[in-house]
């Protein structure tokens, strides 16, 4: 009599084996065969290949080791894999092995009697297969489908985003006991702190440590504006915090970003926005070895030109002494905003302080009760120290810092960044235009009011720039050809303040 091995395969738990166990065995009577193992697995066909179920290797390995089993028994074709793919491959596996498959559910065999393939048995399992397979694809785009309704809904929420739970209809709506950590987070950001600030913070106000990956995926997820993604679609659910401060928050996010790594380039502060009298755009010219540092106009005929560093001071002095009055109070909220976030650093120091002296004062009791070693308690104690000399240093530097901070709040206020990189963002909302005369250089901000100056002597320029650089340029006003007040200039900033605000 030949012998058999059998596979069984059943989707859960909840089917029933047993009834296939003794199914096939009927079926090993039927065919004359003698079964000699059965192999099973619990798992979804349409998650896992032939080749991944444990059982269905086992019978493999067995195969193997057993070169007289020339038949597999199985109940069902679907019971092999949900794809087609799945289902030939194991047939043309064994058909080029000389094992026998049968299937009790299509009454085929893969192998005729005297070993040759079964050519109707590959018709009807090809067939067969390929409507395996569609149920499965079927299956999988009702699954989809099904999850895209919810979504439409605004359900098929699992819960995850900080901030949001789910409700009892299975819809997002805001934490009330995590909004509030959200929205300082998105206020800490807009204002410049980085993550470590925030976090510092974060853990000082509401006692909940936020990893700075976790503050960064927080900050970047739309989620929190009102806007939730999913697949192709775009939901709206309740906001936390508005789309201007969500904004604001990516903005000074991307902002840290560009400072993070700086290359040694010639920054063009006014670019896009520096033009000739003539109407075409000018670019700038660098050559330090050649002492060449100017703006040029892109027609070569023009031969207009204006001298780089000088433009960039003027255009310093025009926006510090516009932006002045709206700068002021700002600068004075960004150095407090600092300082408090250097403070919470210290009091999130001086926790972990009391945690050591906690444990060492423990350590020192189990040592005591002879439950520590000598060794093992000076292991204990060195360890703890030289984590009181790391805080210790560093609370010394927050607080040398601090120190520093509130220093510069007390003196004259610098407004803007010598950092070529940094000044240049600063003005984008502030300097609209640069337009170079023949004799005359206009700095317009705000697409309102214009600075009209006199273009400086070349010659005068090259004997001050031969000075020391401590003595250069030293007294250097602007050069208005019509002066503007400092009186004008208050009016016109309360003015635009005034209509910004409405």
């Amino acid at each position: 009599m030949r012998k058999a091995v059998a596979y069984l395969r059943v989707s859960s738990e909840e089917q029933n084996l047993q009834r296939q166990r003794e199914d096939i065995a009927e079926f090993a009577t039927s065919k004359n065969l003698k079964l000699v193992r059965v192999f099973e697995d619990t798992v979804s066909g349409s998650k896992t290949d032939a080749e991944q179920r444990e059982g269905f290797i086992q019978l493999e390995k067995y195969l193997e080791d057993n070169k007289d089993i020339t038949d597999i028994l199985v109940l069902e074709i679907s019971r092999l894999g949900r794809k087609n793919r799945d289902i030939l491959n194991v047939v043309e596996k064994y058909a080029e092995q000389g094992i026998c498959i049968h299937f009790k559910d299509l009454g085929i065999s893969t192998l005729e009697p005297n070993g040759s393939r079964s050519i109707a048995s590959e018709m009807l399992i090809s067939l067969f297969g390929i409507m395996v397979a569609n149920e499965s694809r079927l299956l999988s785009s009702r699954i989809k489908s099904g999850k895209l309704s919810s979504a439409k809904k605004n359900k098929a929420f699992g819960g995850k985003i900080i901030g949001f739970k789910k409700g009892k209809d299975g819809t997002p709506i805001i934490d009330n006991d995590e909004a509030p950590i959200i929205k300082k987070i998105f206020e800490l950001c807009a204002s410049g702190l980085g993550m470590r600030s925030i976090s510092a913070m974060i853990e000082t106000e509401f006692d909940r440590k936020l990893h700075m990956s976790t503050l960064g995926g927080i900050i970047r997820n739309p989620f929190h504006k009102g806007e939730r993604v999913y697949m192709d679609l775009t939901l709206e659910v309740e906001p936390i915090v508005s789309k201007e401060l969500w904004q604001k928050a990516n903005d000074s996010m991307n902002s840290r970003s560009k400072f993070g790594t700086k290359t040694k380039v010639h920054t063009n502060v006014v670019e896009g926005r520096i033009k000739c009298h003539c109407g075409n755009p000018m670019y700038q010219r660098v050559i330090e070895s050649g002492r060449l540092n100017l703006y040029i106009c892109k027609d070569p005929k023009c031969k207009n030109s204006i001298n780089r560093p000088w433009l960039f001071r003027m255009v310093k002095k025009v926006v510090e002494r516009h932006a002045k009055k709206q700068k002021d109070e700002q600068y004075k909220k960004d150095i407090d905003l600092q300082i408090t976030s250097l403070e919470a650093q210290i009091q999130l120091n001086n926790r972990e302080e009391k945690k050591l002296t906690e444990r060492k004062s423990k350590a020192m009791d189990l040592y005591m009760d002879g439950d520590f070693s000598k060794e093992e308690w000076e292991t204990k104690r060195s360890e703890i120290e030289g984590r009181y000399q790391i805080i210790k240093a560093d609370n010394s530097k927050l607080k040398e810092y601090i120190e520093l901070l509130r220093n510069d709040r007390k003196s004259e206020i610098k407004h803007f960044s010598d950092d070529l990189e940094e000044f240049k963002i600063e003005i984008k909302d502030v300097v609209n235009y640069v337009e170079v005369d023949k004799n005359s250089v206009i700095i317009n901000v705000f697409g309102r009011w214009s600075y009209d100056l006199e273009k400086p002597n070349p010659s005068k320029l090259g004997w001050e720039s031969k000075k020391p650089e401590s003595e250069r340029y030293k007294n250097e006003e602007l050069p208005l050809r019509f002066p503007i007040e400092d009186d004008d200039i208050d009016m016109m900033v309360d003015d635009y303040l005034k209509e910004k605000s409405k």
